[in-house]
């Protein structure tokens, strides 16, 4: 999880193993390079060794950038990432919790818990979003959709001949970030969809028992 002080805007990227995390800094260096004009300052972080190694050390010294290390076992020195943490953990498993889904799909729902966070106003941004203070323009709200539900994406790729059905009953697990759609899982078959076309049925969670629905009302 990397976080940008001045914006509150974060950004999630999971990791296999903690090894990965300096090919993954360097790659996120030039994106703010890049797609903001940002040279990166300052760096904070815990001692951890993802952090604190030989590689991450002179590429700071070779560019200038300030390494500040927090003092061990002194987590308040990390507040914000460290609240932004809770945060994200308590929305993501809100989320799983609520909809009955697998804790497997937990990467999905954490993901989702970022888009999210970053669209919601902030009292420590006077009530501005992160999506606002990073792009100067406020977020589009009109394509949110209830995590766990389900939906119907366009599955052309599942089709053997024009006779099969076009889509096949799915679960909402989130927003893409390389695509313009939305991401799509088919229990049955374990696999994901990406889909700009897709129909949702936000009032039924298919992970969820049916004993759950007694005692809600017909719309």
């Amino acid at each position: 999880m990397l976080c940008y002080d001045f914006s509150k805007y974060t950004w999630i990227i999971p990791l296999k193993l903690k090894s990965e995390f300096t090919n993954i800094y360097l790659a996120f260096e030039q994106y703010a390079k890049r797609q903001f004009n940002k040279q990166i300052k300052v760096f904070h972080s815990d001692g951890g060794g993802e952090f604190v190694n030989s590689k991450h050390s002179s590429h700071f010294l070779s560019t200038g950038v300030i390494h500040q290390v927090s003092c061990p076992y002194t987590p308040e020195q990390t507040g914000m990432v460290e609240r932004r943490h809770r945060v994200i953990r308590e929305l993501g498993m809100t989320m799983l919790f609520h909809s009955c889904a697998p804790l497997f799909i937990w990467v999905e729902a954490f993901t989702t818990a970022v888009y999210l966070i970053n669209r919601l106003p902030s009292s420590s941004i006077n009530f501005e979003t992160p999506y606002f203070k990073l792009h100067h323009t406020h977020p589009d709200y009109s394509s949110l959709r209830i995590f766990g539900s389900k939906c119907f994406p366009c599955t052309w790729d599942t089709r053997v001949n024009k006779f099969d059905p076009k889509t096949v009953p799915c679960i909402f697990v989130g927003y893409s970030i390389t695509h313009k759609g939305y991401k799509c899982f088919h229990p049955k078959s374990k696999r994901f969809f990406i889909s700009r076309h897709v129909v949702f049925d936000e009032l039924f969670f298919p992970y969820k028992p049916v004993s759950n629905y007694a005692s809600t009302p017909p719309s």
